[in-house]
């Protein structure tokens, strides 16, 4: 049995549909894989997300790339005439640093609470489906966006319903590691998928 199989198995389960089921009532969970491996995942997330959806589970997923969410939320408001992403393109050929600390403002100051809007509203009124909300992209919005900022930025969300963050990188004593290079921070009260998984 593949990781695909192994997580849509885990995923079908009532019990661990219960968002409540989880490290220290935190269900927020981090599937790790090699960083090669990032368009098959990818393929692999579509037919989890169609199987999950047929009649027999009926489960209404939310999927988020957070890199394309990035990228929408800077492109819906507007700067001197332009909108923001524009801007920032512009600034980012006279200074990298001053559009990287731009974006990285934009994404404190307006993009999780546009992401939380995001969630609400798809998952509003679906009481009955509410179970899992699933993010990927994370080493393509990398620095802009990191998985440990997003699950504490997100923390009172994610309490509502089961989160999956697929990760292209490492969990090794206690630590995550984006491109099994790069260590990100305060990913200690996520659970380790793979672990449940049995990988």
């Amino acid at each position: 049995m593949n990781s695909a199989d192994k997580i849509y198995d885990l995923m079908s389960d009532k019990g661990f549909q219960e968002p409540r089921t989880g490290n220290l009532f935190f269900p927020a969970y981090v599937y790790t894989y090699k960083p090669e491996l990032e368009y098959e995942i990818r393929d692999q997330i579509t037919q989890l997300i169609k199987k999950l959806k047929r009649p027999n589970h009926y489960l209404d997923c939310l999927v988020v790339n957070i890199y394309e969410e990035l990228i929408t939320f800077l492109k819906a408001d507007s700067f001197s005439g332009s909108t923001i992403f524009d801007s920032i393109m512009e600034k980012e050929k006279e200074d990298y640093e001053d559009a990287l600390n731009w974006i990285l403002d934009e994404v404190d100051n307006g993009f999780y609470a546009h992401f939380e809007e995001k969630v609400k509203n798809h998952f509003k009124d679906k009481n009955d489906k509410r179970v899992f909300l699933i993010i990927y992209g994370f080493g393509t919005v990398f620095p802009y966006v990191r998985a440990s900022d997003f699950l504490k930025k997100t923390e009172k969300l994610i309490k509502e319903f089961k989160v999956i963050v697929f990760y292209p990188g490492t969990y090794e004593n206690s630590n995550y590691s984006l491109f099994n290079e790069l260590n990100d921070d305060n990913l200690y009260r996520a659970n380790h998928l793979n672990n449940q998984l049995g990988e």
